[in-house]
């Protein structure tokens, strides 16, 4: 008869759909700005990174908490904007943090270098919405007279303003939107210069490819190109920061050997704990003549051997009287039970005659046994012992 329902097939492929809708569904949000180089994200900077290598540019990501710039490079420092409070003021906790790279960004650029600053809101999933949802804001460009249609965020969230280390800085707007307000501000500040933008959403993965953001952005990053070689990304600027140690400091090749020299130690200590040289000989343990019966007897009774038994007490016997009454091996049975007692003289023989009855029980040969022991120990007596060390000797 023929199966109806569905096959196990089919719902292994429907709980595949279910992971990969749900995997699809995460990538498309982030609750906060994360602005990664190599985050694939809504909020990562990816595609535009991207971007910029194929334009020839290189592209260099920094994770330290202070910048690292060489001449000639352009630092690229996003500023994560906390949400104002109900009284208007940005959360301490965030300002903190942050103060310390932007106390070096800002020293950096008094020092002659030169940077471009981007703020994100800090709740990117509320920012992105109302960037989805309000229409390009058009920029134009003071210095060529170009326009831009350019993704933005609400207008009502926080906007960055430069720190007390900065704030001798000369102004000069750039780029204006419609309403004449600054966009993109250039800051003299000693003897470097900084572009500062008025939101930099547009440069995330989830807007580059809306109204003109990759063109603008480029033009922008081109502006500062045209004198300087390289793009350094300061991740630290967000608080993605990594300050490597002394050995990642010195080179690849220093964490290699660091890494080399824990296996070598790791093998040193295994080995140490081992022992060399010949291995120590087994003491057996030393079993008594006891035991030893024990084992021969249940060996005996499991094969129902008697006749095996009779057979070995009768010899045993024999010679132990042999020896006593100091008769050759050779010499007859007549020649022994004439030198022996009577009673002596039936044990053994019924000892013998039940060693050749094949249908002997296990308790009557025990019982010749028995009285044959009993009767050689008053013969013989206590020397029995002494009598078969010396038989032994002789053998």
């Amino acid at each position: 008869m023929k199966k109806t329902g569905i096959s196990p097939i089919a719902w292994v492929l429907v709980g595949l759909l279910a992971i990969a809708s749900g995997l699809i569904s995460l990538g498309q949000q982030d609750q906060t700005a994360d602005p990664q180089v190599e985050s694939f994200g809504p909020s990562g900077v990816s595609a535009f990174a991207e971007l910029l290598r194929q334009k020839g540019v290189p592209v260099v990501i920094n994770r330290r908490s202070k910048p690292m710039i060489e001449n000639g490079d352009i630092a690229v420092a996003f500023k994560i904007l906390s949400p104002p409070d109900t009284f208007g003021v940005a959360a301490a906790s965030d300002e903190v943090k942050e103060d310390r790279f932007e106390t070096a960004f800002w020293k950096f650029i008094k020092d002659g270098g030169v940077g471009i600053v981007l703020p994100l809101q800090k709740d990117y999933l509320e920012a992105s919405r109302s960037g989805k949802s309000a229409a390009g804001q058009t920029i134009t460009d003071l210095g060529t007279g170009e326009h831009f249609q350019i993704s933005t965020s609400s207008t009502e969230t926080a906007s960055y303003s430069l720190p007390t280390s900065a704030e001798k800085a000369v102004r000069m707007g750039m780029w204006t939107d419609n309403n004449d307000g600054p966009f993109v501000s250039a800051y003299r500040l000693g003897k470097g210069s900084a572009l500062v933008i008025h939101d930099g959403i547009g440069i995330t993965n989830r807007f580059i490819d809306s109204y003109d953001n990759a063109k603008a952005f480029s033009s922008l990053f081109s502006i500062l190109l045209k004198s300087h070689k390289r793009v350094v990304f300061e991740e630290g600027s967000f608080g993605h920061v990594h300050d490597p140690g002394i050995v990642e400091a010195i080179g690849p090749w220093a964490n290699a050997a660091w890494q080399q020299l824990i296996f070598l130690g790791v093998v040193v200590v295994y080995t140490l704990g081992k022992r060399f040289g010949t291995p120590d000989e087994p003491r057996p343990e030393q079993r008594g003549s006891r035991e030893l019966l024990d084992a021969i007897g249940d060996t005996f009774r499991r094969a129902k051997s008697a006749q095996t038994a009779l057979k070995s007490a009768l010899a045993a016997a024999d010679a132990d009287l042999r020896i006593v009454l100091k008769l050759p091996k050779d010499a007859s049975r007549a020649e022994r039970d004439r030198l022996i007692p009577e009673t002596l003289q039936n044990a053994l023989t019924r000892l013998q005659a039940a060693s050749e009855y094949p249908k002997v029980t296990s308790e009557d040969a025990l019982d010749l046994i028995i009285k044959a022991e009993q009767e050689m120990e008053t013969f013989i007596g206590p020397n029995r012992a002494k009598l078969r060390s010396l038989a032994k000797l002789r053998t």
